[in-house]
């Protein structure tokens, strides 16, 4: 008589860092669940932790909706300069979005098990934040160097989990992940395009991101646009630089880490046409992910079917050898 007892393989979904490119995680998450796949654990890395977050917490239509509506005017005015503080942007005004939407929620309260991914500054250790406010912690998973302030939290000084571990497969095996989907956002930009920053206007060097018409207070924005995104000349900028910089270093450690460790699944979205720093393409950017997913979807449940197989069988009677 059989009395092996039947449990589903436990799945994860690690989703992967990419800047504005991580609206592709909305569009995986949608097949998926369309598909009755039904994910246990979520860890996220920088864009992937605000994803990943909002997922778990049941908050991923409002940030659909959120992501859907921003132009790039609106980009704009969200970048608060913070000059005298270490990094360029102080991110307060997105601090303010995330503590509205997502108010006093904690990580270990969460409908669905999730691990955010950040860095400790001044050691490098990666840490999981399992616990505390989720809305804080998802501003130290996606604290860019030099672009955004160093968030401390729970002691620690923390900035992007990207630095030490862009695509937190890891993470989801340690929750008890039998089957880990990965979603990699940067499979094909070295294929490509390696980074794309916002047009200039040779005329008057403002790029297309700027919502002020020329004549109407552009000093200070035509200072700061030359300066983070480059001027008329071709030259990059500070911050095309210190992204694209950043870009090649995390995509060798994703290469690397997921050698070591690799996904039962890989989605890439293809979305080499949306530049980093696109974040008002989120439309495109969420079909990019929802292709992927429906391309892989075939191969996950193949896995999937083998690993419910291998958990109602007992194991193989070997004669006692």
């Amino acid at each position: 008589m059989n009395n092996h007892t039947y449990q589903r393989p436990r799945i994860g979904l690690a989703l992967g860092a990419g800047v504005a490119r991580g609206w592709s995680h909305i569009g995986v998450i949608e097949v998926l669940e369309e598909a009755g796949i039904e994910l246990d654990v979520v860890a996220g890395t920088s864009i992937g932790a605000l994803v990943g977050g909002c997922y778990a917490a049941n908050k991923l239509q409002e940030l659909k909706q959120f992501a859907l509506e921003l132009t790039r005017g609106r980009v704009f005015r969200l970048l608060d300069l913070a000059w005298n503080r270490s990094g360029v942007l102080s991110g307060d005004k997105l601090r303010e979005l995330l503590d509205e939407a997502l108010g006093e929620a904690r990580i270990e309260h969460l409908p669905k098990p999730f691990i955010c991914i950040a860095t400790e500054l001044l050691t490098g250790h990666e840490i999981w934040l399992r616990s505390g406010r989720l809305s804080k912690a998802i501003r130290a998973s996606y604290a860019l160097p030099g672009v955004f302030s160093p968030i401390f939290f729970k002691e620690f000084w923390l900035i992007d989990g990207a630095v030490v571990n862009p695509i937190p497969v890891s993470a989801c095996r340690a929750m008890g992940a039998r089957m880990v989907i990965a979603v990699n956002l940067n499979n094909d930009v070295f294929g490509g395009t390696v980074i794309q920053a916002p047009e200039i206007d040779a005329r008057n060097g403002l790029a297309s991101l700027s919502p002020f018409k020329p004549g109407e207070g552009v000093e200070s924005p035509k200072s700061f646009l030359r300066q983070m995104f480059g001027g008329g000349s071709g030259e990059p900028g500070f911050t095309t630089v210190l992204m694209a910089a950043f870009n090649i270093s995390q995509d060798r450690m994703a290469r690397s880490r997921m050698a070591g460790d690799p996904p039962d699944i890989a989605i890439s979205p293809q979305s080499h046409d949306i530049g980093l720093f696109d974040f008002d393409k989120a439309a495109e950017a969420i079909a990019a992910g929802r292709e992927a997913a429906e391309k892989a979807l075939p191969e996950i449940k193949r896995v999937l079917g083998i690993l419910e197989i291998a958990s109602q069988d007992p194991p193989p009677d070997n004669g006692g050898i």
